[in-house]
């Protein structure tokens, strides 16, 4: 999915919350069981792929737009569907600027959900497509997408709509490139941020690094 220097860890959802820090417990305060139980199992995956790293276990807290905090020098991302966690975890001193990751059921979409995730070029490459295969396309679509998205936002810190972003996959080849289809600084329209996609069981995951 990643580069030999981004460490990874993929877990299933435990039926009950793992060990937290005092300030991710207060990250999570009030929230429903099943968030509090997401959230547990992501840093336990972050923490996993830390160690990977030969790094120290560390709180990993929780920012004011609720992205995470990583430890001093570290960067990472963090996923979850309704049965997986996973993470992502490199350092910046190999050179590593940005990681996204995200993980979704590999079920398909409706086709009516295009309307709101595809651009034209989007669409007009999913209908190419047979027509048994277009909905999950669609979700592999939507999880390049949040990957994208996620790596993007460590150095932007700006919301945008699907449409912001365009997919070109190469399935073959399990990659995809995400072009800006508007300028967001630093990034111009035409720029272009690279990633994988795989199929995995009954999973996609997606993952685009910046150095």
């Amino acid at each position: 999915m990643f580069d030999p220097w981004v460490a990874v860890s993929e877990a299933a959802l435990p039926r009950s919350i793992g060990m937290l820090y005092p300030e991710e417990r207060a990250a999570i305060a009030g929230a429903v069981y099943r968030r509090r139980l997401e959230f547990s199992a992501g840093r336990a995956c972050a923490r996993q792929a830390m160690d990977a790293l030969g790094l120290p276990a560390a709180a990993i807290p929780v920012s004011t737009d609720r992205t995470p905090i990583w430890p001093e020098g570290v960067i990472g991302s963090i996923s979850h569907s309704t049965k997986k966690c996973a993470a992502a975890v490199a350092l910046h001193s190999d050179g590593i600027t940005a990681i996204g990751l995200d993980i979704e059921e590999a079920s398909p979409l409706e086709e009516e959900f295009s309307e709101e995730i595809c651009t034209t070029g989007e669409r007009d490459w999913l209908a190419s497509r047979p027509v048994g295969e277009r909905g999950l396309l669609l979700k592999a679509i939507f999880c390049a997408k949040e990957s994208a998205y996620k790596c993007q936002y460590t150095l932007t810190r700006t919301i945008f709509d699907f449409d912001v972003l365009r997919i070109e996959m190469n399935l073959p080849e399990g990659q995809f490139s995400a072009y800006f289809e508007a300028d967001v600084l630093p990034f111009k329209r035409g720029d272009r941020l690279n990633g994988r996609i795989r199929f995995f069981g009954d999973h996609i995951a997606a993952g685009a690094m910046l150095r």
